[in-house]
C-alpha cells in the first residue's frame, strides 16, 4: 500500500490536483480491511485501492464528491451486522462494523494527513497522526528528534515536504485525545536489507515494496553494483564485509537476506556479529550449499538463521523464490505460522 499511496501523492503533487482519502479508523468483527487502511478517489471518481471488497466503493465515491465540494472531513459508519441493513448491503461478504474518515487532500493543505502518514511510515520510531475533524488540519508527533528521522536512507524522499517540516512536534508518549480529534498510531515500515545486487534481487524488491517494506540493498562487487544501479538508481550502496556492523548501527533493519552468490562472501557476511541481533536472517541456496557456507564461517551460527530461506510453496524462477522468501518474512513479522487459512481457528486477521 505504501508504494501505491506514495506514487499517487507524487502524481497529485506534480499535477496540483486534489484527492479525497478514505481512511479506516476503526473496525469490529469481520471486515475486508482493518484500521489504518486507505484508498484515494480523484475528482473524476477514479478509485485507487479498496477499503472493502468492492461493496462500499461506489457509495463512497458519491460522498467523496461532497468532500471535494465543501472541503471538510466526513466520518461514516457502516454496520453490516444489522439484520435490517439497506438492500444494497445485503451482498456484503463481511458482517462487521467499519468507521471511515473522508478527507480532502490538496495543495492548499500540503496534502494533509496522507503526506504525514507516509512520513510516519518512513520514520524509525512509532508516531501518532492527529487530525482535527473541525478544521481538517493534521500533524505528527514523534518519539525522536526530527533531524534523526531516516535522512540517511535513499528511499526517503518525503522528509523535506513542507507539510512535514512545519507540522511535526516532539513528544515521548502517546498524545491525549482531545474533543473532535482522531489519533492514529503509525508503526514504522519494516526494513529489509538485501546483501547482494544480482538480477534475482529485482523480484524480491518489487514484491517487498508492494508489501510496504522499506528496502536497503548493499554489495561489494563492483560490476554487479554497476548493473544494479542501472535497474534501481540510488538504491544500493557499496558496503565492504568488515563495514557491515557499522552500517547496521547507523542504518538498522529488521530482516536480512544474504544472496551474493559467492560462497565465501556469504560466509563472511554471515559471520558479522550485528546479524545475530535480528529477528530473521535468510540465506538463499540449497541445503547442501548451506553446509559449505557454514563451514567457512568464522563465528558461531546465528540462532535466527533461516537456511535455506523461504516457505515450501513450489514453483521455479525468480518470482517464485521472491514469493517464498517474502512469505516467510511476512509470517515472522506478523507473528504468524504461515498455515492455510482453512485450518485456522478464529478470524482471518486474528
Amino acid at each position: 500500500m505504501f508504494q501505491q499511496l506514495q506514487q499517487q501523492l507524487q502524481d497529485a503533487q506534480s499535477q496540483q490536483k486534489a484527492l479525497v482519502q478514505v481512511r479506516v479508523l476503526n473496525t469490529e468483527g469481520s471486515t475486508y480491511r482493518k484500521s489504518g487502511a486507505r484508498m484515494l478517489i480523484d475528482e473524476q471518481g477514479q478509485r485507487f485501492d479498496l477499503v472493502s471488497g468492492g461493496c462500499l466503493e461506489t457509495h463512497l465515491s458519491r460522498h467523496a464528491m461532497q468532500v471535494f465540494h465543501h472541503g471538510k472531513p466526513l466520518s461514516l459508519e457502516y454496520d453490516f451486522s444489522d439484520p435490517n441493513a439497506a438492500d444494497w448491503q445485503i451482498s456484503v461478504g463481511c458482517r462487521g462494523k467499519v468507521v471511515l474518515l473522508l478527507e480532502k487532500l490538496a495543495p492548499e493543505n500540503n496534502y494533509g494527513s496522507l503526506a504525514l502518514y507516509l512520513q510516519g511510515r518512513q520514520n524509525r520510531a512509532p508516531s501518532w497522526l492527529i487530525t482535527d475533524l473541525t478544521s481538517g488540519h493534521s500533524h505528527l508527533t514523534f518519539n525522536e528528534p526530527v533531524a534523526e528521522r531516516g535522512a540517511d536512507l535513499p528511499e526517503n524522499n518525503l522528509s523535506n515536504h513542507p507539510s512535514t517540516a512545519l507540522d511535526s512536534t516532539l513528544i515521548t508518549s502517546p498524545p491525549h485525545k482531545g474533543d473532535n480529534q482522531v489519533i492514529e498510531a503509525i508503526d514504522p515500515a519494516p526494513r529489509l536489507l538485501l546483501i547482494g545486487t544480482g538480477p534475482d534481487t529485482d523480484a524480491i524488491i518489487e514484491l517487498a515494496r508492494g508489501l510496504d517494506y522499506q528496502m536497503q540493498v548493499i554489495g561489494c562487487q563492483s560490476q554487479s553494483l554497476q548493473h544494479f544501479h542501472h535497474r534501481f538508481p540510488n538504491l544500493a550502496q557499496r558496503v565492504e564485509i568488515d563495514e557491515l556492523n557499522n552500517y547496521l548501527s547507523v542504518n538498522p533493519v529488521s530482516y536480512v537476506i544474504i544472496m551474493t552468490h559467492n560462497q565465501s562472501m556469504d560466509a563472511a557476511y554471515l559471520s558479522q556479529s550485528s546479524l545475530s541481533q535480528l529477528p530473521l536472517v535468510g540465506l538463499l541456496g540449497p541445503a547442501e550449499r548451506k553446509q559449505r557456507v557454514l563451514e567457512e564461517m568464522t563465528s558461531p551460527i546465528p540462532s535466527n538463521l533461516a537456511a535455506p530461506m523461504g516457505l515450501d510453496l513450489g514453483g521455479h524462477g525468480a518470482q517464485a523464490v521472491a514469493l517464498s522468501v517474502m512469505a516467510q518474512i511476512q509470517a515472522v513479522h506478523h507473528h504468524m505460522l504461515g498455515t492455510p487459512l482453512h485450518s485456522k481457528i478464529g478470524g482471518i486477521h486474528d
